[in-house]
């Protein structure tokens, strides 16, 4: 229960933001006022404005105050995506983080070619016959996890646990809107299609095409994912 109060706490901070209560240079009211404005304990109020300081989203200045910070300052993915997504600007958002999606998974791939081994390759195969067989059940739940599981196989073979730590949150914040891509038989067929080609490029160690494919899927990435966002309207990501 005190979780959620203090969840409750941070999301009417950050609604905050967005209608403009909070603004950059000017100081939130103090402990008591913010407090009874969140309509929380003091104990509360710390800890939300604690969690929003850890994130880069508040700054306490001892003796002056409580300060929001610039967007290019916040450190957490969620906090960036919730006051984005509440601004109505979802699809540019999503846009953005599918940009540091592409530049993470071209990196990756071009290490796959050079350092990827059997046991690698058998991971990549056995990702893409899951998934065309999850294709003749239409389970979109399962095909989303394998298409993820085939991109993990690749960061694999960077030997970098820092590259997956980075891409999941990318990921997680994408869920809702790449399960709403996958509902359409042709976003799973093109997937199949180029995973496969990446596959065959990675396992012939051909990097320029490689990298090549990896970009050409990002795009169609992008653009089911923009589709879905269209089909759907711009409603608020469950996971926002």
């Amino acid at each position: 229960m005190a979780h959620d109060m203090v969840a409750n706490a941070v999301e009417k901070i950050l609604d905050a933001v967005v209608d403009k209560t909070f603004v950059e240079d000017i100081p939130l009211p103090g402990e008591s006022e913010l407090a009874r404005f969140l309509k929380v304990s003091r104990p509360t109020m710390r800890e939300a404005v604690r969690n929003l300081s850890m994130g880069g989203v508040l700054n306490v200045v001892h003796g002056r105050g409580t300060f929001l910070l610039p967007r290019f300052r916040w450190r957490e993915l969620p906090y960036l995506m919730y006051v984005a997504a509440h601004e109505g600007r979802v699809s540019e958002v999503e846009v953005d983080v599918l940009g540091v999606e592409e530049m993470l998974e071209v990196g990756a791939v071009r290490l796959a070619v050079q350092q990827r081994t059997e046991e690698h390759l058998a991971e990549m195969r056995r990702c893409l016959e899951e998934f065309d067989l999850a294709q003749k059940t239409e389970n979109v739940q399962a095909l989303v996890g394998l298409d993820h599981a085939f991109h993990d196989a690749i960061v694999d073979t960077t030997g970098n646990q820092f590259v997956a730590s980075t891409l999941h949150p990318l990921r997680d914040a994408l869920l809702g809107v790449r399960f709403r891509a996958f509902e359409s038989p042709e976003a799973r067929r093109r997937t199949s299609e180029q995973h496969h080609a990446l596959l065959e490029a990675i396992e012939a160690r051909d990097e320029q095409r490689a990298v090549s494919l990896m970009l050409e899927h990002m795009g169609t990435t992008r653009a089911d994912i923009l589709s879905a966002r269209e089909r759907e309207g711009s409603e608020l990501d469950e996971n926002l």
